[in-house]
C-alpha cells in the first residue's frame, strides 16, 4: 500500500445505529495538513461521522475513503499507520510512564518520549514525578488528573505520527484552567497533519481551515 498522505474524502455516508439514521448523505473532504471542524450539538451525529473515519463503524451507504482506500479495507497495521483518534475519555494504562508511552512506539529513545511530553506542554507535571518515565501511572500508581491524562493521550499521537488524526471533543475536559495548555498541545498534534475536530463549541473550532 502506498504512503500515508493524509487526504480523506467522505462520499454520500449514511449511518444508522438500527433505527433512525445517525448521520444523513454526508460528504466533505480533508486535504492533506489542513484541518476541518465539525461543530454542532450533542446527539448531532458529530460522535458518529469521526467513528466512521476512524473505521470503527461501517457505513450504511457511501463511502470513508483515506488517501483513497475504504478505509473499512485497510489492516489494523496500514490504519494504525493513517490514522489515530483522541477522545475526551482517555485511558492511563497501569505501569511505568516509560511503558505507556512505548505502546504507540516500542522502539522510541527516552529522549523520544520526553520531547513528545515536552510538545504537549506536559513538562511542569512530569518534573514533579518521583522517578520520572519509571514512574508507575494508571490504576496501580499515580492518578493523573483528566488534563494530564489527556496530554499523555496526545502524546502517544505525536510518537505514533499518523498522516490523519480525529479529535473527538479532546479538548472539552479541560476546564478552564487547563483549557489553554490542551488547547496549545492539540495544535502541535494537528500541525502538518490532516485533522478532523469534533467540537460543542464555534471557538473549539476557530483555529480550522
Amino acid at each position: 500500500v502506498d504512503a500515508p498522505q493524509g487526504r480523506v474524502e467522505l462520499r454520500g455516508v449514511s449511518f444508522s445505529y438500527g433505527g433512525s439514521w445517525a448521520v444523513r448523505d454526508i460528504s466533505f473532504s480533508i486535504e492533506p495538513g489542513r484541518t476541518v471542524a465539525i461543530v454542532g450539538a450533542s446527539g448531532a451525529g458529530k460522535t458518529t461521522v469521526a467513528a466512521l473515519l476512524a473505521g470503527l463503524l461501517v457505513p450504511d451507504a457511501g463511502e470513508v475513503l483515506v488517501d483513497g482506500h475504504p478505509v473499512s479495507s485497510l489492516s489494523d497495521r496500514e490504519r494504525i499507520a493513517r490514522l489515530a483518534t483522541v477522545s475526551q475519555e482517555v485511558h492511563v494504562f497501569s505501569g511505568t510512564l516509560r511503558q505507556d508511552l512505548t505502546l504507540a512506539r516500542p522502539e522510541a529513545t527516552d529522549d523520544e518520549l520526553l520531547d513528545a511530553l515536552r510538545r504537549v506542554n506536559a513538562t511542569a507535571w512530569f518534573e514533579r514525578l518521583p522517578e520520572g518515565l519509571d514512574t508507575v501511572v494508571g490504576a496501580r500508581g499515580l492518578q493523573l488528573d483528566p488534563v494530564a491524562a489527556q496530554q499523555l493521550a496526545l502524546a502517544r499521537v505525536l510518537l505514533l505520527d499518523p498522516a490523519v488524526i480525529v479529535m473527538d471533543e479532546a479538548t472539552a475536559e479541560a476546564g478552564s484552567a487547563g483549557a489553554e495548555a490542551l488547547e496549545r498541545a492539540a495544535d502541535e498534534v494537528t500541525r502538518d497533519r490532516s485533522a478532523l475536530v469534533i467540537a460543542h463549541r464555534l471557538d473549539q473550532a476557530s483555529r480550522a481551515d
